[in-house]
C-alpha cells in the first residue's frame, strides 16, 4: 500500500526521530514544542518494557530525558511499511535502532496516525525488543 498519506507517516516517523535523536543526545538541543505538536490529545504509547504513558506521561518523561543518552546517541529508522489504512488512519509499522555508548538497542514499533493532520499526527504506539538486535 502506497499512498501519498502513508509517505507523510513515513516522513514524520523519519522527523520526529531526528528530533528524539537531537533531545536524548548530548547537548540535548531540539524544540521541545514539536514534541507536543506531534503527539495528539488522547495519545497513547506501550513501551517494550510494557509500561503504558498517555499523552501527559510521555512528555513528561521527554521533558526529564534531556541529553540522557549523551554524546555519540544516535537513532536509525528501517523496515518502515504500512500495515493497514482507512479514511483518516494509517498504521504503521518500523524498526528502531539506537546506539549508545557501546551499547545497541532495536525495537519494532506499530504506529497509529491521523492522517487529517499535516503532518500526521500520532495517535498511539506499541514497541517491542528485538532481541538481539538484527533486522
Amino acid at each position: 500500500m502506497t499512498s501519498t498519506r502513508n509517505e507523510a507517516c513515513a516522513a514524520e516517523i523519519v522527523a520526529l526521530h531526528q528530533v528524539f535523536e537531537a533531545w536524548l543526545g548530548a547537548p540535548g538541543t531540539g524544540d521541545f514544542s514539536r514534541f507536543e505538536a506531534a503527539f495528539a490529545e488522547g495519545f497513547q504509547m506501550v513501551l517494550p518494557s510494557g509500561a503504558r504513558f498517555d499523552r501527559a506521561g510521555i512528555l513528561d518523561f521527554l521533558r526529564k530525558a534531556r541529553a540522557v543518552r549523551g554524546p555519540g546517541f544516535r537513532i536509525a529508522v528501517e523496515d518502515m511499511a504500512t500495515v493497514h489504512e482507512a479514511p483518516g488512519l494509517a498504521l504503521m509499522h518500523y524498526v528502531e535502532r539506537q546506539w549508545f555508548g557501546t551499547q545497541e538497542t532495536a525495537r519494532r514499533a506499530a504506529a497509529l496516525f491521523d492522517t487529517t493532520a499535516t503532518p500526521p499526527r500520532w495517535l498511539f504506539v506499541q514497541e517491542t525488543w528485538v532481541t538481539p538486535p538484527a533486522a
